[in-house]
């Protein structure tokens, strides 16, 4: 049999384990005869499309970040509308494969894989150094470009997953239509939300659960003290009630988590993944390190290179032995083969409530805006060949050869190179901010000399565990 049809047929094994492991209730009966059979497919499908960076320890990260995915959903349960989203309109499409080819033809590449979309920059929380501090009901984004992009994504890319974020979504209102409106218009599309939780509702999540295509990932800081201390007091039991009502209407949840140098320890305890994904039953976790962006910039507040290098240790623990969907975007960097940004293979673009392009959520600085293409007859596709990306991407293909992929994030890990990219492109600074910082001699030693630090940490193991496998990462301990 040719191994094309091959990777077919495992591929629909394990999609119809995953049908009949969504209608499972019986947890025992999961864990002992299902899961084991998805299990075995997983590695085979991770083992026969490697992506293209194959180093050992990059199909190993893979394949154990996927079986987490896989258990921490199925193990959970969710309803079986929001279980056929995503096994028939996402797993079993064939229009992403045909949308690829006409794609890879065009520019050379396969597509973006989907979006980031902040519609709303309003919030009803005024977080410590949030930008939505400053926020009116002027930013927010013209409905019909919103749901614009997301059709677009669908007939130029094959794409139908998109991200939103904020703001607060739930606070989006253009002409009488909020987000709800959104998922509504996109049946066939997989929408991820980040909010705050605290408009949850048993109405709301009633509406989620029959819309059936989106997965809220509510905001936390960590336990109690550490979450109200940024998020202001009674916020955490807002968070814990919000999770409640959505373990009860049955609808897969996760968290989203800013790690800084105070809370790194934290969000990794025993204490913190007992109460969040055993008592509240969230399905998955989302980690973004401190990135000294927008209001009140710190550079301090990052995790230390040691503490990322403890993050990336804990983490991988949380995910072999909890099976816990336990995503560190930094620290798991050979999962995604890298940066996924600027609208790279199967990365994304983000759009903002102003319609402005950016690279990356964490890239504040704009190369395009979706209302100029448009009144010019444009489309997504306009995006691609845009300088700052391309420049960006064209560094994506390199590093995925030469370079160390627990240091995957340009404007982070690698700043004086993303700050040429965004001088000599001319880019347009997210705000007044952004455009302080990129001629700040200060910061730009700061951020130099982090990058340093961490080269110095992550680079042996890239050498000994990824590429060469010489020393498993269970030798690797954090001093």
């Amino acid at each position: 049999m040719k191994t094309e049809s091959k990777i077919k047929l495992n591929n629909m094994l394990v999609t119809n384990l995953l049908k009949i492991a969504f209608a499972t209730s019986n947890l025992r009966l999961f864990d002992r005869l299902l899961f084991p059979i998805i299990d075995k497919g997983i590695k085979n499908a991770v083992e026969r499309a490697p992506g293209p960076v194959t180093w050992p320890g990059v199909i190993e990260d893979k394949y154990y970040m996927v079986r987490s995915m896989a258990y921490s959903s199925l193990k959970i349960g969710a309803s079986s509308k929001f279980a056929s989203t995503v096994v028939n309109k996402a797993i079993l499409s064939n229009l992403r494969l045909r949308k690829e080819m006409e794609f890879r033809a065009q520019f050379g590449f396969d597509p973006p894989g989907f979006m980031v979309i902040s519609p709303a920059k309003r919030c009803n929380l005024r977080c410590r150094g949030c930008y939505a501090n400053s926020a009116s009901e002027k930013d927010q984004l013209d409905y019909n470009i919103f749901t614009r992009v997301i059709g677009e994504m669908r007939d130029l890319w094959g794409a139908r997953f998109v991200t939103i974020s904020g703001g607060e979504p739930l606070m989006y209102r253009w002409d009488g239509k909020g987000i709800l409106d959104i998922y509504a218009e996109h049946p066939d599309s997989l929408f991820l939300m980040y909010t705050n939780g605290t408009l949850i509702n048993d109405r709301v999540a009633q509406k989620l659960y029959n819309l059936g295509n989106i997965t809220p990932a509510i905001s936390v800081e960590g336990m109690q003290q550490v979450t109200e201390h940024r998020r202001g007091k009674g916020v955490f039991e807002k968070i814990t009630r919000a999770m409640e009502i959505l373990k009860k209407h049955r609808l897969l949840f996760g968290v989203s988590i800013t790690a800084t140098k105070y809370n790194a320890e934290e969000i990794v305890s025993d204490e913190f993944l007992d109460y969040y994904f055993e008592k509240l039953g969230a399905g998955y976790a989302w980690i973004f390190h401190y990135m000294p962006i927008g209001r009140d910039v710190d550079p301090d507040l990052i995790p230390t290179p040691d503490q990322r290098v403890m993050l990336w240790e804990k983490s991988w623990e949380v995910i072999k032995k909890r099976k816990i969907m336990f995503v560190d975007f930094w620290n798991h960097g050979p999962v995604s083969d890298g940066c996924i940004s600027a609208g790279r293979p199967g990365g994304y673009f983000y759009i903002d409530w102003q319609a402005n392009v950016y690279p990356c959520v964490f890239f504040p600085y704009a190369a395009a805006n979706m209302t100029e293409i448009y009144a010019k007859n444009g489309n997504l596709n306009d995006l691609i060949n845009m300088p700052l990306y391309s420049r960006i991407r064209n560094w994506q293909f390199k590093y995925w050869k030469e370079g160390d992929l627990l240091r995957p994030c340009p404007i982070r890990d690698h700043y004086k190179m993303a700050k040429k990219f965004v001088l000599e492109t001319k880019a347009k600074p997210a705000d007044d901010g952004a455009a302080e910082i990129i001629r700040d001699p200060v910061y730009e030693k700061k951020m130099e000399k982090y990058d340093a630090e961490l080269e110095k940490k992550t680079t042996a193991i890239w050498e000994d565990v990824y590429k060469h496998g010489t020393r498993p990462r269970e030798a690797i301990r954090h001093n």
